[in-house]
């Protein structure tokens, strides 16, 4: 069975919130000018919510908003938060020595690593080592969604 190897962040809801975007439902096709990693980001999560997708919102740990705005490199800790409300799960990402770690919880904070293949942290690793463009320092993003305004 699958653990999650980053930690639950807890108080996470008060970070800074960076960016917007969406989870499609299974029934849907992304877009035709989809980047490769938000076509992956489609096939891996559009079961949730029943297949139904999710509001997806980034919380950034305000300790690492610097690191973020720079692309890393990170300090050690709880990093970013990918939110998905109607799915209510919760994806971490966490550094350690300088490398990224990854964790699914609920939002009771319970593990759900366990639940579904792409929420093992191996195969988070995988995508997020894979998709190196868009992912810098383990910390992915597409920036073809919302940004926030949070300066």
């Amino acid at each position: 069975m699958a653990e999650s190897l980053a930690s639950y962040p807890v108080g996470w809801d008060s970070w800074t919130e960076v960016r917007q975007g969406m989870i499609y439902p299974a029934a849907s096709e992304p877009p035709a000018s989809a980047s490769l990693f938000r076509q992956a980001v489609f096939q891996s999560y559009n079961w949730v919510n029943g297949f139904q997708g999710s509001s997806v919102a980034i919380f950034v740990n305000p300790s690492k908003l610097e690191q973020y705005l720079s692309h890393g490199p990170y300090s050690d800790g709880p990093t970013i938060v990918a939110y998905a409300e109607e799915a209510g799960l919760i994806l971490v990402t966490e550094h350690i020595g300088g490398e990224a770690i990854f964790g699914s919880y609920n939002t009771k904070g319970e593990d759900v690593s366990h639940s579904h293949y792409s929420l093992r942290p191996d195969v988070c690793e995988s995508c997020h080592s894979t998709y190196q463009e868009y992912c810098s320092h383990g910390v992915c993003s597409d920036f073809d969604e919302k940004q926030k305004s949070f300066k």
